[in-house]
């Protein structure tokens, strides 16, 4: 059943229609249209047969343009067309992006496509949805915004090489995304076996209990040895787990996951009660920092 697109594409004023694949008519500007694209000015100038055809569909009296788009991306499409004054309704999730990406390259928008493409990196979007995100920053060669996504894509598991969202991406770069993520895990894994990151000054304010009386056992693991003190037991326990957790999802969200349970251990020591939710607040904050400085070393080997 055939209906009027809601405002502002049902204008009387307007001069040309077009079509959606689910039947909705937008009555839009010719004008517009051939500054947006390329494609629809060229269509514009071929010249216009005197009398119309009894095959061409009409509405309200005028010429019909059919599209294969339906009308949620067309609507999209055509907002960003239009001045400044009329409301954008931007993309809410990876397959809006992606069909207005695909409708704006098909008809020439470069503008259009250039703003769709912020979309990639909203961050209600990005988060949610890395893998499609990822997929569809390949599949329109979007470089910044596939790093962006594979950065995001480290929160969660490892995806399934045959996922079905990956159909685009070629075998060769499934596989570099996969080294990508193995290097990070490997260069932040590195932080938990060398605290040489942790400078003196920094490290003061966090590690200063370790080397005064309390009745925390010490864990003698040179990996935790930190100007010629060894870590609290509790401590200890807390890193090797973090790096459990880092080892399948390599990001700085990790290192946040067990400080409760290490602040709880550390209750148990009068001493370290009074001075472990500060310190910890602050190591886990540069734990944090180095993590990402870690991973933002790491290239992403998928040329785009």
């Amino acid at each position: 059943m055939r209906r009027d697109a809601s405002a502002p594409f049902n204008s009387n004023k307007a001069d040309i229609v077009l079509r959606s694949s689910d039947d909705v008519y937008f009555r839009v500007y010719r004008c517009l249209l051939a500054l947006a694209s390329p494609f629809f000015d060229s269509m514009f100038d071929l010249p216009q047969p005197q009398a119309h055809s009894p095959h061409e569909e009409m509405y309200h009296g005028l010429e019909v343009i059919p599209v294969t788009e339906n009308s949620r991306v067309l609507d999209m499409l055509l907002r960003f067309c239009y001045p400044a004054s009329v409301e954008k309704r931007h993309p809410e999730k990876a397959a809006d992006i992606e069909r207005v990406l695909e409708a704006a390259v098909k008809y020439g928008m470069e503008e259009v496509e250039e703003r769709v493409r912020r979309s990639l990196l909203e961050p209600s979007i990005l988060e949610k949805e890395p893998l499609q995100i990822f997929a569809v920053a390949y599949r329109f060669r979007c470089e910044p915004e596939a790093r962006a996504a594979a950065t995001c894509l480290l929160r969660q598991p490892a995806p399934p090489a045959n996922s079905t969202t990956l159909m685009y991406v070629s075998q060769g770069d499934l596989r570099n995304l996969a080294v990508y993520r193995a290097k990070c895990a490997q260069a932040v894994l590195a932080l938990g076996s060398n605290l040489a990151w942790l400078q003196e000054k920094e490290s003061y304010g966090f590690f200063k209990w370790w080397t005064n009386c309390c009745t925390c056992l010490q864990r003698a693991d040179t990996r935790f040895l930190m100007h010629g003190a060894y870590a609290r037991e509790w401590w200890a326990e807390y890193m090797e787990e973090t790096l459990g957790i880092l080892q399948e999802t390599p990001c700085a969200a990790a290192v946040h996951q067990n400080v409760r349970k290490a602040l709880e251990r550390a209750a148990g020591c009068p001493f370290c009660r009074r001075k472990s939710q500060p310190y910890m607040s602050d190591f886990v904050k540069r734990f944090a920092e180095a993590v990402d400085e870690a991973i933002a070393g790491i290239p992403l080997g998928i040329p785009l």
